[in-house]
């Protein structure tokens, strides 16, 4: 079973392998393109790293527009060169069964847009990104061809649908364009760490992704009487019993307003595995663990032992000290 991470352009969710992916970063205005490939919007400046980047709007057949603040960029490895997505949202990385949809199961159709696989309507995957780029891109027949999605012909001065001054988010993604520009520091400091967002009563988190093993949608929870009351039961993942951890109660979170636990983040080091109930998830990406500072209105004993501290609002919580808690595993056998 492969792990993707998802990511959506418009109404279409797209997949890519994750381990095509290197990071996830805000969106930053685009040195503009001349060259012939329609499907390069322009370029990014990483670190001095002079990297195309490809509108895949563009390249699915959708009507093309201007940059927003809310866009993403991925970026990705095509082979041994380094290369970036335009999207519109970073969705969820998970590990996904790939059913694909009767109407689709065709040769023909999974075969006319070299690199890409259409599941559903709504479900495309990028399974060979060079393939996709190289061969894909120069297809006559477009995804919106294939899923008879009815578009608007491009339009480069297409404007965000409220209206607003533009101007004022040209100035802000060319600010993120200049920063994102400067050379990294060439210093001791210890590695930049992969970590997965998400929110949780309106609050944004972050968990190393390396203690990740995949997000699902929650399944129906069972109680599990005598067991701590953070514990909010147990389910099945993929025919796996895990525990199931509420952060709020084991954190002592204020409540703040009715939220929707929607996904369980599953956590698993070569020891334990159970998982983690959270509102959404916002996206991946990197964080320097020297800019963690320790939460100093969050001084009791629990915050200081399940949570690394906090990079301005964005809170980061320790998984491995999660994951060393004999508490958060409930034996099945015994429920």
């Amino acid at each position: 079973m492969e792990r993707f991470l998802f990511f959506t352009v418009d109404n279409l969710r797209c997949g890519i392998p994750f381990e095509d992916a290197l990071t996830m970063i805000r969106m930053v205005g685009l040195i503009p393109y001349s060259g012939m490939d329609k499907g390069i919007a322009g370029s990014i400046n990483l670190h001095g790293e002079i990297l195309p980047a490809y509108s895949i709007r563009y390249l699915f057949g959708l009507r093309d527009r201007q940059p927003l603040l809310s866009d993403n960029l991925i970026i990705v490895k095509k082979g041994l060169s380094k290369v970036a997505f335009w999207v519109d949202e970073t969705h969820i990385v998970e590990h996904k069964e790939i059913e694909v949809e009767s109407r689709f199961v065709s040769e023909h159709i999974q075969t006319i847009i070299p690199g890409i696989r259409i599941i559903k309507s709504d479900l495309i995957i990028l399974f060979d990104l060079i393939d996709f780029l190289e061969s894909g891109n120069n297809s006559p027949t477009k995804v919106t061809d294939i899923l008879g999605i009815k578009t608007d012909d491009y339009s480069s001065d297409y404007s965000p649908a409220d209206m607003r001054d533009y101007s004022l988010d040209v100035k802000e993604l060319e600010k993120r364009a200049y920063n994102l520009s400067l050379p990294e520091e060439q210093t001791d400091k210890t590695p930049l760490i992969m970590v997965i967002r998400f929110n949780l009563m309106y609050q944004e988190y972050a968990i190393e992704m390396k203690y990740i093993r995949e997000v699902v949608q929650t399944s129906e929870i069972t109680p599990v009487p005598g067991t701590p009351d953070f514990i909010a039961g147990i389910c099945s993942v993929r025919g796996e019993i895990i525990s199931l951890v509420d952060l709020r109660i084991l954190l002592s979170i204020p409540e703040k307003g009715l939220t929707d636990l929607n996904r369980v983040i599953v956590l698993s080091d070569n020891d334990n595995t159970f998982g983690i109930l959270v509102d959404q998830i916002t996206g991946i990406g990197t964080i320097d663990s020297d800019e963690i500072e320790r939460c100093e209105n969050e001084c009791n004993s629990i915050w200081q032992q399940y949570c690394s501290g906090a990079i301005d609002s964005l809170i980061v919580l320790n998984a491995a000290s999660l994951l060393a808690d004999p508490r958060m595993i409930i034996d099945d056998s015994e429920a």
